[in-house]
């Protein structure tokens, strides 16, 4: 009888389970005799024998680790959409390139700018600005805006002072990936305009790294104009192209003002200390002068909106606009600064050469003298330095005032020496007479500062117009004509600001400067032993010391600049600059650099004013390489 089925079905698998080694043997991968139920070989070992069920599938040859790299590197088939490309190192939503700080960290930095650094740069709104950092990220202020913010603040603490660096580098670095991100042009907005501005003066305030600054505040003034921030009041026509929305509030239209005249202060200053022409042309604003701060802070609306172009005939008339606020005046100070260095640069020679009265150059030397006397008379008693000591506005406007004012009567009374004008004796005496109160006027304000004077002198402008007082005095001090009394007076006062650009002068090179250029005009009249304690006090080296009165100046350093091996230990360094036509002495104060020629990374600045100039200008080649807080 032939088998069923079933039969040869349990037959064949029997058969199968007799072919397989056991599990032991197998996994020793050695012979295994399968004899059931135990092998011989786990017999002899004392080992559990136990067989497989089945046969197990083979799972064929084992793959590389070069064959699964290139499995996983290989393109996505068809099927995959493309995901779209985002820049290295950015995330997706959030568009941060680090770690935020804490939010401790954020709020006390937030809140010492605004206690140390607002008063500098009054643009943004403090309740605005601390709310917004709490909204989400795609409503907060621009990174590149924060970062400058906490930068400036930690600039002013000894606690956070080691986050000052980094937070400046993320903040140009934000502001530049802004500039470079596609599609539209996100940075064309009011806080991108602020954060350059920001980005600026702490260029120059806490590194003096004037080329670098000026750069930055470039790029805040096309910005500002791009969003046409110096036509905010004028026709509706021309506020349409703006390309900003409709302000919300009151607080936001002043914002936008005080932004625009924030970067106005700005690009004066930065040309008053350099020489280098200002970016901005004044007949071309349309907006209004600040408000105060008090209806700044509240949000109320109502304060005065007084016309720029209008504001010092309003000032005479003693209209609406004769009640300035403080920023408005320190603006039209600037400004009358600015129009005072422009006048001094222009040639009075081209035309009615002997005419003293009806030439052009006169008669605008007249205006801008009229202008000065109406805004000094004009000011409110909140800007006088003596009851107000602490504002920096009251310090700032009569500092501008009385400068303009040297600078005006100090050209007026070279021009009087020059051949070519019919000699006039009463108008050099008026030029004289306004000479010595402007300088009074200056030494006044630092008097009135009193310990607030440490931090005011951090301020490019200020630690000039010491050194334009003390070189008033010291003109003073050796006329022939001047009284024994006078003399003596003159010389007190001179003592006075020579100690006080001394003592800052050892921690700042913003005042060092200013302190040796006045021991060189000091050697230059004959004072050596005074010129020669300002020099020791400030650490100059005696064989550095003839360099210093050199006094060679040159206004930006052309092509090629190169250091005398001889580099002086300290912060002196002495060589010369030429530029292909000729080689002059130069004399650098800022900073130890090494021998050898001046590269790209090397800071160099030009710097300060110096009266006595041809053109009422001059500049250093400095190398600045330490840091100074403000």
């Amino acid at each position: 009888m032939e088998p069923g089925p079933e039969q040869l079905s349990r037959h064949a698998s029997g058969h199968a389970r007799a072919l397989l080694s056991c599990n032991r043997c197998r996994s020793r991968k050695l012979k295994c005799d399968r004899n059931r139920p135990r092998c011989d070989r786990c017999v002899k070992q004392d080992e559990p024998c136990n067989y497989p069920g089945s046969r197990q599938r083979g799972l064929g040859p084992r793959k590389s680790v070069r064959e699964l790299e290139q499995r996983i590197a290989a393109p996505m088939g068809p099927g995959v959409p493309n995901l779209p490309e985002q820049p290295a190192g950015q995330l997706i939503s959030l568009g941060l390139f680090e770690q935020l700080p804490s939010f401790d960290i954020i709020d006390n930095l937030t809140a010492l700018y605004f206690q140390n650094v607002h008063d500098g740069a009054p643009m943004l709104h403090q309740g605005n600005y601390t709310l917004a950092l709490r909204l989400p990220f795609h409503m907060r202020p621009p990174m590149c805006l924060q970062y400058i913010v906490m930068a400036l603040a930690a600039a002013t603490s000894d606690l956070y002072r080691h986050l000052s660096e980094p937070f400046y580098q993320r903040a140009r670095v934000y502001a530049e990936a802004d500039e470079m991100r596609r599609p539209g042009e996100i940075f064309a907005t009011v806080a991108h305009a602020q954060c350059w501005c920001l980005i600026a003066a702490y260029e120059c305030h806490v590194y003096a790294m004037y080329t670098r600054a000026s750069t930055s505040l470039c790029r805040s003034v096309r910005v500002a104009q791009m969003l046409n921030l110096h036509k905010l009041d004028s026709e509706e026509s021309e506020r349409l192209q703006s390309g900003l929305p409709p302000p919300r509030n009151w607080i936001e239209v002043e914002e936008r003002r005080r932004t625009w005249w924030v970067i106005f202060l700005a690009d004066c200053f930065l040309a008053a200390v350099t020489g280098w022409s200002s970016l901005i042309d004044e007949r071309h604003i349309r907006t209004h002068l600040p408000s105060t701060e008090e209806y700044f802070n509240t949000g109320i609306g109502g304060g005065l909106s007084i016309p720029f172009s209008r504001n010092l005939d309003e000032l005479r008339q003693g209209g609406p606009g004769s009640q300035l606020s403080p920023l408005a005046a320190r603006i039209l100070a600037a400004n009358e600064l600015l129009q005072t260095l422009d006048h001094t640069s222009k040639d009075s020679t081209s035309a009615h050469r002997r005419d003293m009265q009806g030439a052009p150059y006169w008669q605008r030397l007249r205006q801008i003298d009229a202008n000065l006397v109406t805004l000094a008379a004009a000011l409110p008693e909140t800007l006088d330095p003596s009851r107000n000591p602490h504002s920096l506005d009251a310090i700032l406007v009569h500092t501008c005032t009385h400068m303009a004012t040297i600078h005006l009567h100090r050209t007026a009374l070279r021009r009087h020496r020059q051949p070519v004008h019919a000699p006039s004796l009463v108008p050099a005496a008026l030029s004289h007479a306004r000479l010595l109160p402007a300088a009074e006027g200056i030494l006044a304000v630092f008097h009135a500062a009193g310990a607030f004077l440490g931090a005011a002198l951090q301020n490019p402008l200020l630690p000039f117009a010491a050194y334009l007082a003390a070189s008033v005095f010291l003109e003073n001090h050796v006329r022939p004509s001047s009284s024994a009394s006078l003399d003596k007076s003159s010389e007190e006062k001179l003592g006075y600001l020579a100690r006080v650009l001394v003592a800052f002068g050892r921690s700042s090179p913003l005042v060092r400067v200013n302190a040796l250029q006045l021991a060189a005009d000091m050697r230059r009249v004959g004072h050596d032993a005074s010129a020669i304690e300002i020099e020791r006090a400030l650490g100059l080296p005696e064989r550095m010391r003839s360099a210093a009165a050199f006094g060679g100046m040159v206004f930006c350093p052309p092509l090629a600049a190169s250091i005398a091996p001889d580099v002086a230990d300290g912060w002196v360094v002495a060589g010369e600059v030429g530029n292909g036509t000729g080689v002059f002495p130069m004399l650098s104060v800022c900073g130890l650099v090494k021998s050898g020629p001046c590269t790209p990374s090397s800071t160099v600045v030009p710097s300060m004013l110096k009266a006595g100039a041809p053109d009422g200008l001059f500049s250093k080649i400095e190398s600045c390489s330490g840091a100074f807080s403000i």
